[in-house]
């Protein structure tokens, strides 16, 4: 993470809302697990209408939409031991179906990833978002499950993984979260310090003219990596 020089924190005292911002996102990390709720509303886009898909799908949908409820349903107010007796018992039901293919197996690995994400099993919430991805490598749900391979992998400590799988979510058009994911890949190469790949990275999101506060905060990186000495 940058943490600034004698010149940058002279900046850094008149510095915009913005570039405040920008200094803070580097110094903390803020990977984000999208929750059920968004994943659910993500599925829905994927096209699959109950009214074509077959028996056996229907109740395969069926049946991981229950587990889902079981799992989350009235959840907030349940202590942590409580809480791991509902992720042990959604996972032993939703085994079976991890290796289906379709939309029931998509379904299936990002109600897993989001289980092992919740142990902080990172490893394992990665290979099931990984699952998903090649499930439903056409689907909307796609960019999403590189997107969240590459939260796993941070907080792995893989940052070069992390950073080519939020690459591969922010090439995906229309994706949502593109620009974060753009913005999150520039961080990353920052990170590791690989400042041309991180300005040619945040030069992508300045590119796209989008205005909103992740090109913003991409504009001022780019002026603190030239300001700093650690691009041209």
């Amino acid at each position: 993470m940058n943490t600034g020089v004698d010149m940058i924190e002279k900046k850094f005292e008149k510095a915009t809302a913005g570039e405040r911002l920008s200094q803070f996102m580097l110094r903390h990390r803020m990977p984000i697990i999208v929750s059920l709720a968004v994943v659910i509303a993500a599925i829905v886009v994927y096209g699959i209408s109950a009214a074509v898909v077959s028996s056996s799908r229907a109740k395969g949908i069926s049946f991981v939409d229950t587990v889902e409820y079981e799992l989350t349903n009235d959840s907030a107010s349940l202590s942590d031991a409580e809480i791991e007796s509902k992720r042990s018992d959604a996972m032993t039901k939703l085994t079976p179906y991890l290796a289906k293919g379709g939309v029931v197996g998509v379904r299936a690995n990002m109600i897993a990833a989001g289980i092992a994400y919740g142990r902080k099993d990172y490893a394992a919430a990665k290979s099931y978002w990984t699952a998903a991805a090649a499930k439903g490598a056409k689907s909307y749900t796609a960019p999403l499950a590189y997107y969240n391979m590459a939260v796993c992998d941070e907080n792995i400590g893989n940052l070069a993984d992390a950073a080519a799988s939020y690459g591969k979510a922010a090439d995906v058009k229309d994706f949502p979260l593109a620009s974060h994911a753009r913005f999150s890949e520039a961080r990353t190469y920052e990170a590791l310090g690989d400042y041309k790949k991180a300005s040619e990275s945040y030069a992508k999101l300045s590119a796209g003219a989008l205005g909103d506060v992740w090109t913003n905060l991409a504009e001022t990186r780019l002026i603190a990596l030239k300001t700093e000495g650690k691009t041209e």
